[in-house]
């Protein structure tokens, strides 16, 4: 009578193993693919803060190259040099287009840095999106792999007729090649 709940027992064990073999897949994948997002949000942040960092900076060597400026003037107009003309001007030109080039040079680099922070969340957000994708197909086999298990097991208990065909004893044994002819008759 044991032999009888057995079978059900076991075709029920297996269903659910696959079934939970599928559940943890994709909670697995849930788990990662959320990693991988907020992994991505920091980067985006770090580009932000790059981005403000650089501007700060470029302001500051703005305020520089008007200091200097501020200092040619002083020093050119205490020795009697007329300070707005001649090369007394070109000179006070030269500083302050200087310090904007150097200005430009600071937010170019900060840009190129954030650019490499969003790069990076966009490769992570792409990343999350696979794994999501391959946590669903964990799954998806995972099921199959349950179900074909019980269908086996079934099989070989003779729940689809006679227990013993051909095609039920090459299943049954891990066989994956197909039956001749002569397998077939035996």
């Amino acid at each position: 009578m044991c032999g009888a709940f057995a079978l059900p027992a076991a075709i029920a064990l297996s269903v659910g193993s696959g079934l939970m073999g599928a559940s943890s897949a994709i909670d697995g994948g849930n788990y990662q693919s959320g990693l991988l997002k907020q992994n991505a949000a920091f980067k985006n942040q770090a580009a932000d803060e790059a981005i403000l960092a650089g501007n700060t900076d470029a302001d500051w060597q703005r305020v520089r190259a008007g200091q200097a400026v501020g200092e040619q003037r002083t020093s050119l107009a205490a020795n009697g040099i007329d300070v707005n003309s001649g090369s007394a001007g070109q000179l006070q030109d030269d500083t302050a287009m200087i310090g904007e080039l150097d200005a430009l040079t600071i937010q170019n680099n900060a840009a190129r840095e954030a650019y490499g922070y969003r790069t990076q969340a966009n490769q992570d957000i792409a990343n999350a999106k696979q794994v999501k994708k391959n946590a669903k197909s964990q799954a998806i086999g995972s099921i199959l792999g349950g179900a074909g298990s019980a269908f086996g097991m079934a099989a070989a208990g003779g729940m689809f007729g006679s227990g013993g065909g051909a095609g039920t004893k090459a299943a049954m044994s891990g066989g994956t090649t197909r039956l001749n002819y002569n397998q077939a008759m035996t």
